[in-house]
């Protein structure tokens, strides 16, 4: 059925009516996926359900909508048209709208806005046929007659050209825009073929302007007059990039620079004549505007680029000339910036004005008078001097952006004080290096008038930015972006000018030391005495606070280059600290104190230094000094909280620092010092100190139990002639164990002294979990001290398994069994060690087998002992899985080591299948309570088949077998280990099957039961490759059994069955084995990838058909689509088919790259001709979508390993051209059935 016409002539908008009228009152054919044919209101293919009320709804809509459109066919064919307002023809569409003008027209493009299948293959066609003319063109060795050649050519761009115009006569308008796309390449070869015909005295580059400028002239014209969008485009580039040839063509870097910016300033032209002629396409020709002004970018930046190469005859020249270009660039800018890239243009006005500006005093050749100096503090005050004139002083055009305008003026003048500033860095570091070493760097290196061309060029800069802000915040007119910011930056390069003039080397010493003490005082003061600078913003008092801190910190560095300054110089820093908190907020004051507190006590011992005191004393000393203090202001109210916790943390590192000295060095005077500290720590525990938190008692409970052992330590040290370990280790430890069951009465004391629950609370676990540290580094200790040895770690162990034992009985601490239990098995293992004993197995089977046999004993006694038992089983396995892969059975003529772990398994198996024999009984629940972890820990111990196959693989162990091949014994040892793990994973996973449905569940967790299975196989296989047919062989037979189970699950997972392994998974170890059975290098890699694929495509197509026919992933709440469950509950042919085709294609093109063949560059390209034609047909975007990229990449590959190396220019051009030729005859075909077959012409996002 068709709508009744009252046009005069059908185009193809009324076509698309007929068509749509049509497709809505066919009764035949379902309306939900447009494919099945309706059986009594019911579809065979998507399963819709047409019968009732919704399908005679649906009907009933259907009618209204076609009525609609016959209706709307009959106003259309009263619309007036008149030939010089007749719509043009849309590029995007394939035909030309019938609307009587472009604004008419125009919305009605929109609906049709989205790409379809037929101009996707039209492009990918002409692409194709595009590179196979460039093949045969350039890498073409059969055909050497450059003439013939060229005639050729331009035969074929006639065809072409002639070829879009008979297109667009017939209104297929996108066909005709692609094959006119690809006749303009011919074109460019057409020019190329001029250019090689250029005289040996002339530039090729001439011919080739010349060229590109008329024959880009006349498919303008011809463009506007056919309205064929590409050759508008095209033409648009070749005028645009005429002025660049023209500057190639001078053959110095000064004309190429001028031919940019020609191609840039043609671009204005450019995009003025493309709003001219816009009215004969859409209205507006935005590509055409964007392309042109991306062009002018690109010209720009190119040109910029090439400045560093411009040369003059002079440097006053040459700085001259690069001037002149900026400011040429900064006038683009300014008339582009009514164009596209508003932003951008404006930012490059203000940028490049300052930088021509910024760029003058190079041209004043300052170092023929010996001033070098001074170029860049020149060009610091040039480019601030530019900021004040373009930002604020001079008005900007309306065209202009103000807010990026100001960012170009005002970034490109920070950039012109990034050179001095480095300089004042410089400076800055030569002072520091100089002071620290003892030499005047400053005065060799640099030089006073170094010094004094940086300081002066950074106070220019800053009074210009300063100008700048204050003439910009002022203004009547709205402020200019970036004022504020200005303001903030001046101040910083004032600060940094002031602290390098504090660095002038003619200063003496002292100078240098008070000159910033009293700068940071100065600025200290306006900050806290100073109405505006109190009212300012941070950002505003930060340069000052920093300037402040930057010169205390100056001070003190150069304070230390003279030992007779550093002490009294010392004590004025300290004051300065305190002085620079003065503007900051009173709760950050105390970061001050800490710092005043800590060059304090550098000072003091540095004095103690200068007094003839020893490193250790002197350490020593100057802690004590500081905890002195510290326990002074711990029990005075009178300082602040945080001034009183900034003073404890700077009294801990020398502190620490002592500590770590005794791990080297032993002395009384350490026993001193940490003396003291356990006083603190003491005073600290039981003090009711406002300020004194929960953290810091934790703390000082923690340092109680250490410091004792560190007073110890270094008093058995300074006492005893001989080592002192086998004495004060044991002492150590029984300190640990008499503290440990006292935590309870020490908790009590505290609180009847008054402090809170929490606080008590925590400070016993603290105190507890310091004496357990404690104990572990003497038990440390004691291993790794010769003195000491196995005995006395023996008697080390035994007293804090004592310990333990009582702070279970007396404080109720139940980690003290479990304590005691690992004290005893420690002291066991020295005695075996005493023995002689080096087996792993009598170490580690002990006490793992007597934790299952108290966990299977707990078990039976109604306990929960299943955790236990579990952790035993564990441990007595794990451990020598990872000894067995590590060295094996220990040089054993027989691998008794992996025999037994399998055997292990096999037993544990037996294990399990009698915990769960059938009973009633409550006995026989607790047994069954252990099943699961034993069949579990079976599963594990299979490893040991795989580990056995990898070591034999390698050749770590051998084992005598006769004739058998290596890769059938590992494969066997591998199946020893896998097959107890696969009865388990059976038993499991009834268990968990069973379990789940009395709980209502699907008990899709045991599909990962048979996970090690698979996996065992696999390792215990790959180790054996190497180069011999059947190995190889037996290889890729087992990777095609991964991918025969990799379909059985698909099937399974359609019939809603899931118990095997993810799919994933297995294609994982299946990928894994084809790279394994590929690296001997015998077959080719298609061998592997072409079954990887087709099997995975396999899986994706068995989910995609069960999708279409309906499954049980279909019903109300059934689980959602995952990983592990791909590709059940996946829809579209993205997730189903996309992974099956890449693995299929991917290989293939990379293996191009690595190893050219002209057979498999072609496969490729028949196998995504394939690709894009199913999906196409079927609907399915992922292989049409996945086929058209890979044709470009594929192309892209040869041409990256050359054409001629490895692949053949003939049969490649050939096939390009072929395969270019269908795609483009297939898409004119299908736009011409586009509104007689819908279906066809089928819209990408139409496809599934």
């Amino acid at each position: 059925m068709s709508a009744p016409t009252g046009a005069a002539t059908r185009g193809s908008a009324q076509q698309w009516s007929d068509s749509a009228i049509a497709h809505l009152l066919d009764n035949a054919t379902c309306p939900v996926c447009g494919i099945g044919s309706l059986q009594k209101a019911h579809c065979p293919h998507c399963g819709a359900d047409l019968s009732g009320s919704i399908g005679l709804e649906l009907w009933n809509v259907s009618t209204e909508a076609a009525t609609a459109l016959k209706k709307r066919e009959t106003v259309l064919a009263r619309v007036p048209r008149t030939v010089s307002q007749q719509a043009a023809p849309l590029a995007s569409e394939p035909s030309p709208a019938t609307g009587p003008s472009a604004s008419a027209a125009a919305p009605l493009a929109n609906p049709r806005s989205s790409a379809t299948v037929q101009s996707v293959l039209a492009t990918a066609g002409a692409g194709l046929f595009a590179i196979s003319a460039i093949v045969f063109t350039f890498f073409n060795p059969e055909l050497s007659d450059r003439v013939l050649r060229s005639v050729i050519i331009g035969l074929v761009t006639l065809v072409f050209l002639g070829g879009a115009w008979w297109l667009a006569r017939r209104r297929l308008q996108f066909s005709a825009e692609a094959v006119g796309a690809l006749g303009m390449v011919f074109v460019a070869l057409d020019v190329y073929a001029i250019a090689e015909t250029t005289p040996a005295s002339l530039s090729p580059w001439l011919y080739a302007a010349v060229g590109t400028l008329v024959s880009a002239a006349v498919m303008a014209t011809l463009s506007v007059l056919v309205r064929i969008r590409t050759w508008l485009w095209t033409s648009l580039l070749g005028l645009a990039a005429v002025p660049a040839m023209l500057g190639y063509a001078g053959g110095t870097v000064l004309a190429a620079t001028y031919g940019h910016l020609g191609t840039a300033f043609a671009g204005l032209a450019l995009i003025e004549l493309t709003r001219a002629v816009a009215q004969r396409f859409d209205g507006r020709l935005r590509v055409d505007t964007v392309t042109i002004t991306v062009v002018q970018i690109v010209a720009v930046v190119t040109a910029l680029t090439q400045l560093p190469g411009v040369a003059f005859g002079t440097a006053t020249e040459s700085w001259l000339g690069i001037c002149t270009i900026l400011a040429a660039t900064s006038v683009l800018g300014v008339f582009a910036a009514r164009n596209p890239a508003r932003g951008l243009w404006s930012f490059l006005a203000g940028a490049a004005g300052v930088a021509a500006v910024a760029g003058l005093p190079f041209a004043l050749d300052l170092s023929a008078q010996g001033w070098w100096e001074w170029y860049f503090p020149l060009s610091a005050a040039a480019g601030a001097a530019a900021l004040l004139v373009l930002g604020s002083l001079i008005p900007t055009p309306a065209s202009i952006d103000r807010l990026w305008f100001s960012a170009g003026t005002i970034g490109l003048a920070v950039i012109s004080v990034v050179a001095t500033a480095v300089g004042a860095l410089q400076i800055g570091a030569a002072q520091v290096l100089g002071s620290l070493s003892g030499f005047d760097l400053v005065g060799r290196a640099l030089g006073t008038d170094h010094v004094v061309a940086v300081g002066v060029g950074l106070a220019a800069a800053a009074t210009g930015f300063g100008a700048f802000a204050v003439t910009a915040l002022r203004r009547s007119a709205p402020r200019t972006p970036g004022a504020a910011g200005s303001g903030a930056f001046a101040l910083w390069l004032a600060a940094t000018a002031g602290l390098v003039f504090a660095c002038v080397p003619t200063l003496p010493r002292w100078g240098q030391i008070a000159i910033p003490l009293a700068l940071a005082f100065v600025m200290s003061a306006a900050l806290a005495r100073a109405p505006r600078m109190r009212a300012a913003r941070f950002r505003l008092r930060l340069p000052l606070l920093m300037g402040a801190h930057v010169a205390v910190l100056l001070a003190v560095i150069v304070s230390w280059s003279d030992p007779q300054l550093t002490v009294w110089a010392g004590t004025a820093i300290v004051v300065a600290l305190i002085g620079i908190a003065w503007p900051l907020p009173a709760r950050s004051r105390f970061l001050h104190v800490g710092a005043a507190y800590a060059y304090a006590l550098i000072v003091v011992a540095t004095a103690l230094g200068q007094l003839g005191v020893g490193p250790i004393a002197l350490l020593c000393l100057t802690t004590s000094f500081g905890l002195i203090g510290a326990l002074v202001a711990t029990v005075t109210t009178r300082l602040r909280s945080a001034d009183w916790h900034a003073i404890l943390a700077v009294t801990s590192v020398p502190f620490v620092i002592g500590v770590v000295k005794v791990v080297f060095e032993r002395s009384g005077w350490t026993a001193l010092s940490t003396g003291i500290m356990f006083l603190l720590a003491l005073t600290l525990l039981v003090s009711r100190r406002q300020g004194l938190g929960i953290v810091l008692r934790a703390i000082a409970a923690g340092l109680l139990v250490p410091s004792l052992a560190v007073v110890i330590v270094c008093l058995g040290a300074e006492v005893l002639a001989m080592s002192a370990s086998p004495v004060t280790l044991p002492i150590i430890a029984a300190i640990v164990a008499l503290t440990l069951p006292s935590t309870g009465a020490i908790r009590s004391a505290l609180e009847r002294r008054g402090i809170g629950e929490r606080h008590v609370a925590v400070a016993r676990v603290s105190l507890e979990a310091s004496a357990l540290l404690t104990g572990a580094i003497a038990v440390a200790l004691a291993l790794v001290r010769v003195a000491a040895g196995l005995p006395t770690t023996a008697l080390v162990l035994v007293i804090l398994a004592l310990g333990a034992a009582a702070a279970s009985l007396w404080a109720r601490r139940r980690y003290g069994w479990w304590l005691a239990a690992a004290c005893l098995t420690g002291a066991l293992w020295c005695v075996w060690a005493l023995a002689g004993i080096g087996a792993v197995e009598p170490y580690l089977l002990p006490p793992a087998i007597a934790a299952a046999v108290v966990g299977f004993i707990l078990t039976l006694r109604g306990t929960q002992g299943v955790p236990l038992y579990a952790s035993g089983l564990v441990l007595a396995i794990v451990p020598l899985l990872v000894v067995l892969a590590v060295s094996g059975s220990e040089g054993a003529a027989t691998p008794w080591r992996g025999y037994g772990l399998i055997a292990a398994s096999w037993a544990l198996l037996g294990l399990g299948g009698l915990l769960g024999r059938s009973s009633a009984t409550p006995l026989a629940e607790r047994f069954r309570m252990l099943r699961t972890s034993t069949l579990q820990v079976a599963i594990v111990a299979g490893a040991a088949g795989a580990i056995q196959g990898v070591r034999l693989g390698i050749g770590a162990d051998t084992i005598v077998v006769g004739d058998v091949p290596l890769v059938v014994l590992c494969l066997g040892i591998g199946l020893a280990g896998a097959l107890p793990a696969a009865v388990a994973a059976r038993l499991l996973s009834h268990d968990v099957t069973e379990s789940a449905a009395g709980h209502g569940g699907s008990g899709l967790a045991s599909r990962w039961l048979y996970a090690p299975t698979a996996l065992y196989v696999g390792v215990a296989t790959w180790p054996a490759i190497e180069r011999d047919w059947l190995t190889v062989w037996v290889m890729w037979a087992l990777m095609l059994a991964y991918l025969v189970a990799v379909v059985l699950v698909a099937l399974r997972l359609r019939r809603g069955r899931a118990s095997l392994p993810p799919v994933w998974f297995l294609f994982a170890l299946a990928f894994a084995t084809a790279i394994v059975a590929w690296s001997p290098r015998d077959l080719r890699v298609e061998v592997f990838s072409m079954p990887l694929g087709l099997f995975l495509l396999l899986a994706g197509v068995v989910a995609l058909r069960g999708a279409r026919a309906g499954t049980r992933d279909d019903e109300p709440g059934a689980p959602p689509a995952s990983i592990d469950s791909w590709p059940a509950r996946w829809r579209g042919s993205w997730p189903l088919l996309a992974p099956g085709l890449g693995v299929m294609l991917l290989a293939s093109i990379v293996a191009t790259f690595t190893d050219p063949q002209t057979w498999r560059a072609i496969l490729v390209i028949v196998i995504a001709l394939v690709a894009i034609l199913a999906g196409a047909s079927l609907k399915l975007a992922a292989p049409f979508l996945m086929g058209v990229v890979v044709l470009p990449v594929e192309n892209f590959f040869v041409f990256v390993v050359q054409i001629g190396r490895g692949i053949e220019s003939m049969p490649w051009w050939i096939t390009l051209a072929v395969v270019g030729a269908v795609l483009l005859i297939i898409a004119v075909t299908y736009e011409r059935r586009a509104g007689e077959e819908s279906s066809i012409a089928a819209r990408l996002r139409d496809l599934a």
